[in-house]
């Protein structure tokens, strides 16, 4: 379940960052904290192509290896990149906002130095958020595929369906003819699922959601599923499928193969700052939801200032 603790932190001596290299002031952003970062004695990690001057360049293979911190710099994409990262290493993650309204990127750049350095004298507020992950058979990959967000199961060809088999908790459901199938947590419940017409969840809500995606049937509503059932995918008929974690490049699924996704070994874990803004408040600015919250009022107070919120798009 989501949490939000306030505790001791890692020592930080190498910090990795993740950066949008097609945004400028990304690049900018991330110089200028690599620098920051410098002239207090930490070593800093960049992607290899990805512009800034930090003192290591690595492949992606590698660059997670003896971390103790990432930050992503961009929006909410580069913090889902950022995020698989840091959950190999099992390093805190801090996503610097650059760019439009996300609900994952915690501080803007100019306020990332002032919580940085909070981090480096010990205080870190991290808040868990679940992950989840996909493990085929039949498939010509193996290695499990970590997300944040969600993972989708859709069809290769434009102009075909796919036919997924579901089974929760080891009992068949149903058969989906369809576009895809998403599995999503509450994170992800405000980005593809919700586009595919799927509920939006509270990030403290520990569960899953099935969301197909256009199915081509009666049924076309999520599920929401507890965290310890589980969820089966087949591949049935003649349509092969593509698997998708938070938007990576699809691995293949052959007829016949099945892929099972279930909670992650371990949850996400976020850098918060004292006073993040609520979940709730994400949601109307980011949506534009009318009306205003009352002013003054301590449920107010408390929802936009002390509460820990903040899902995925």
């Amino acid at each position: 379940m989501p949490s939000k603790d306030s505790n001791a932190g890692p020592v930080i001596h190498n910090v990795g960052l993740v950066v949008h290299a097609g945004r400028e002031g990304a690049i900018e952003a991330a110089e200028s904290l690599i620098g920051w970062l410098r002239d207090r004695g930490v070593t800093t990690r960049c992607l290899e192509g990805e512009g800034p001057w930090a003192d290591e360049k690595s492949p992606v293979a590698g660059f997670a290896r003896g971390l103790d911190l990432v930050l992503s710099v961009g929006g909410d994409g580069t913090l889902l990149r950022a995020a698989q990262l840091a959950n190999q290493a099992d390093v805190p993650l801090l996503g610097v906002k650059v760019g439009r309204l996300g609900f994952l990127t915690e501080v803007e750049p100019e306020a990332a130095t002032k919580l940085l350095g909070e981090i480096l004298d010990g205080e870190i507020h991290l808040e868990e958020r679940t992950a989840i992950a996909a493990r085929a058979s039949d498939a010509p990959w193996d290695e499990a595929q970590w997300a944040l967000n969600e993972i989708i199961v859709e069809k290769r060809a434009r102009h075909r369906l796919i036919r997924l088999a579901a089974h929760v908790g080891g009992e068949y459901v149903t058969t989906f003819s369809a576009d895809g199938v998403i599995v999503a947590t509450p994170t992800g419940s405000t980005a593809y699922s919700f586009s595919a017409r799927g509920p939006i969840v509270s990030p403290k809500v520990p569960c899953m959601l099935l969301t197909p995606v256009s199915p081509h049937m009666v049924f076309d509503r999520s599920i929401v599923l507890s965290l310890d059932e589980g969820v089966m995918l087949e591949v049935l008929g003649d349509e092969p499928g593509l698997l998708s974690a938070d938007g990576r490049p699809g691995l293949k699924l052959p007829v016949g193969s099945s892929v099972r996704i279930e909670p992650a070994e371990r949850p996400a874990r976020l850098v918060r700052r004292d006073g993040s803004p609520s979940f709730f408040r994400l949601l109307r600015e980011k949506f534009s939801l009318p009306g205003a919250a009352p002013h003054g009022s301590a449920w107010t107070d408390h929802a936009s200032g002390d509460s820990p919120g903040i899902p995925s798009g």
